[in-house]
């Protein structure tokens, strides 16, 4: 198997979530199923640190997965940058969040990882707008009312005694995406309610001076699992697409 027909390989293994295909510049999300792609073709595409990183876990299982879904990361913001994937360089911007580091004078769309058991979603926003991404596998077997009256408004708990633990992970993902969007750190997630407006759309209500109004949009991923997405954009995802990344370049 040629170098070429493996990078393709790689970079098939991530399907993508995005915005009405009539809007190039909205919000999109990359679904990645982190034990179907091939961890040793996602490896060269880290950074020494990245590597590190990843040596760092005693579990096999999950060092992989780490490698995966770091790897899809860089395919796509490298696709969506025209710049090969193992020549971005990240940091992080003046809230503490990740970002792409300058490429030149041209303008770097904000973005967003999570990842948990075997899947993982790369979201991305354009330049100026923040995005931030959730997804949760669904435990069962956990005081979750215990955790909701640390972290949740009153009137969410209350909701929770009828929902259980599926309940719980949806919240928590609205409530995640939007401190990783907003940037106000987990000690800011107790002064976020979530305002459920439908199956599929929230918004959420912060005391965040510079954020204190964001939409929320869940997404399906995998049974047994919870997402969401919050931006700042003012276009949201729209519909799920098996359309495959680009294969990754390297310089």
């Amino acid at each position: 198997m040629g170098v070429r027909h493996r990078r393709a390989l790689f970079a098939s293994r991530v399907s993508r979530v995005r915005p009405d295909p009539a809007d190039a510049a909205g919000v999109r999300v990359w679904r990645v199923d982190l034990d179907r792609a091939g961890a040793r073709r996602g490896w060269r595409l880290l950074s020494c640190a990245e590597r590190e990183r990843a040596l760092a876990f005693a579990d096999p299982v999950e060092r992989r997965r780490y490698v995966v879904a770091h790897a899809a990361l860089r395919t796509v913001l490298g696709g969506l940058c025209g710049v090969p994937a193992d020549r971005l360089g990240f940091g992080r911007d003046g809230s503490g969040r990740p970002c792409l580091l300058p490429l030149g004078r041209r303008p770097v769309p904000d973005f967003n990882l999570s990842h948990s058991g075997a899947w993982a979603l790369v979201a991305t926003a354009p330049p100026g707008a923040r995005v931030g991404v959730d997804v949760e596998q669904v435990r069962a077997r956990f005081d979750h009312l215990a955790l909701a009256r640390r972290f949740y408004q009153p009137e969410e708990v209350a909701r929770l005694r009828a929902t259980g633990p599926e309940g719980f992970f949806r919240l928590w993902t609205a409530k995640e995406a939007y401190v990783k969007a907003s940037g106000v750190g987990l000690a800011g997630m107790s002064d976020v309610l979530v305002r459920e407006g439908s199956a599929t759309h929230a918004t959420v209500l912060s005391r965040s001076a510079r954020f204190p109004e964001c939409r929320v949009r869940w997404l399906d991923v995998a049974p047994g699992y919870a997402a969401a997405l919050v931006t700042t954009a003012l276009v949201m995802t729209a519909l799920v697409t098996t359309a495959s990344t680009p294969a990754p370049r390297t310089g």
